[in-house]
């Protein structure tokens, strides 16, 4: 084949305009739970947890993370943005459990949970996703999965909504409601790389927190 270096005309390929199909929203395994509350002072929570699925070969890591909103006597208020996203958890999962108003980890009969992670993997996590062919039977929850640009970083991460829902069409649609709600404040603002990215405000947060949700 002839040689034409530096003066080869590069073909034109058509770009890719669409969304990827490990973004948006996914049917997704809970594979793995891991407890980094100790590596933060200054949380009350840092549950890492990893949801999979086909789209990607990478895990999806959703960060259940803050710190508790409190009364004078110090227990939890029934405001408190963290316990929220705990209860969207919660639901998802079926499980009764959760956290009490000291913010302790108990169980459907309000027995204190010591670890939480281990709790959590041992009863909801499907450890062996990818192993086996009944992969789709462990694909029980329903999230969002969209870009996030962090300005100081200067970096688009990709992040996954709070609101975990289970995959039947009730909650489906309710999920799917939220999220059109979250975008439309400005709450979720997904990363457009031909747009100059900052952060957005609505008046009492930003683009960059979810702690009133």
């Amino acid at each position: 084949m002839p040689f034409r270096g530096m003066n080869a005309v590069a073909e034109s390929k058509p770009e890719y305009t669409g969304t990827p199909n490990w973004l948006g929203f996914q049917q997704v395994a809970i594979t793995d739970v891991l407890d980094r509350s100790n590596e933060f002072d200054n949380l009350d929570m840092f549950l890492e947890i990893h949801f999979k699925n086909g789209n990607s070969d990478y895990p999806y890591k959703y960060s259940l993370l803050g710190t508790f909103d409190r009364d004078t006597q110090g227990n939890i208020t029934g405001e408190s943005g963290l316990l929220k996203r705990i209860v969207y958890l919660c639901d998802a999962l079926g499980w009764a459990g959760g956290v009490n108003k000291q913010g302790q980890w108990v169980d459907e009969e309000d027995k204190e949970i010591k670890d939480i992670a281990g709790y959590l993997n041992l009863n909801f996590t499907a450890a062996n996703y990818g192993l086996k062919g009944d992969d789709v039977d462990h694909e029980k929850y329903y999230i969002y999965v969209y870009k996030k640009f962090n300005a100081k970083s200067n970096k688009a991460y990709t992040t996954v909504c709070p609101k975990i829902a289970k995959i039947d069409k009730k909650s489906k649609a309710d999920l799917e409601s939220y999220v059109d709600w979250m975008k439309a404040n400005k709450f979720i603002v997904e990363h457009d790389e031909n747009a100059q990215q900052k952060p957005v405000s609505n008046g009492t947060a930003t683009s960059e927190t979810f702690d009133k949700f």
